[in-house]
């Protein structure tokens, strides 16, 4: 969406008239109160001068400059980055969401790529909670990559967003990663949710081996299942983890990355997806 001056770009809170403010800062140095055109009367104060003498200044560089940039479809708190990141979730999982990428900073072909790298499988479901830590650092990789590169183009046009306060700010590459994080973490927190409330459903126990004075034992021991998927879901996307899913080719279904949780506390999440995927199979 172009727009021609930040009187567009900023419609959402208020509009600029560079004429008005400087006929009504004139007006109200003389102590008259200005008269809005619908009738109302308003007495503008010293710093209220000041600051839309600012924006007045404002206008008139970036007229003089053409640095006006584009309004992305993005917002803080509400739709862009975080809708991109779970259609891109539900398309890995087989599923479809009719609504188009927002950004456009990446294409549906890319997505459709990715996907044909956790191809369908026959057969009893295994690994299945690894396999979705996966697919959403995955996600999270194609989304950062693209977030990176836009940004490294010598030719990049500036672009502004709807800031939660209302207001209109310039796009930076640490504000789109910060949302990208935001919506990576939600999902997150979500996915361990429904981790727990599968294993209640289950009844699952945790068993953990361990050896002590040389013998080998078993103790059935209660876990926080939420805190541990979460736990290993943020950890999916590590550096380190980042590296290895580059180099990584083909198939990604029982890639095993780095999740940072004991071995049998992984083994435990992966019996919980796997009974609830079998399951629905």
């Amino acid at each position: 969406m172009e727009i021609n001056n930040l009187q567009r770009a900023s419609s959402y809170s208020y509009r600029v008239d560079a004429d008005r403010i400087k006929q009504r800062s004139q007006q109200a140095d003389k102590g008259i109160a200005a008269d809005r055109q619908q009738g109302d009367s308003v007495d503008i104060s010293g710093e209220g001068r000041r600051a839309l003498m600012e924006e007045m200044s404002a206008v008139k560089r970036m007229k003089q400059t053409g640095d006006i940039g584009k309004l992305s479809p993005v917002s803080e708190g509400g739709s862009g980055i975080f809708n991109d990141f779970e259609k891109v979730m539900s398309e890995l999982g087989g599923g479809s969401v009719s609504d188009d990428l927002v950004t456009k900073d990446y294409s549906q072909t890319e997505v459709d790529a990715l996907k044909a790298r956790f191809e369908k499988e026959e057969g009893t479901k295994t690994d299945s909670f690894d396999r979705y830590a996966n697919k959403m650092a995955a996600a999270y990789q194609l989304m950062k990559g693209r977030i990176e590169e836009k940004y490294a183009a010598s030719d990049r046009q500036k672009e502004y967003y709807t800031a939660a306060d209302g207001s209109m700010q310039e796009l930076t590459k640490e504000k789109e990663m910060e949302m990208l994080d935001n919506a990576y973490e939600t999902h997150s927190r979500l996915m361990a949710v429904n981790t727990q409330i599968w294993s209640e459903l289950q009844d699952f126990k945790v068993q953990i081996d361990y050896h002590s004075g040389g013998a080998k034992t078993t103790e059935k021991q209660d876990a926080d299942i939420r805190e541990q998927a979460y736990s290993a879901l943020m950890s999916a996307i590590s550096g380190e983890n980042s590296g290895m899913l580059k180099q990584k080719t083909g198939s990604l279904n029982h890639f095993r990355l780095d999740l940072g949780i004991p071995f049998s506390a992984r083994d435990f999440l992966n019996n919980i997806w796997d009974y609830h995927a079998n399951l629905k199979h």
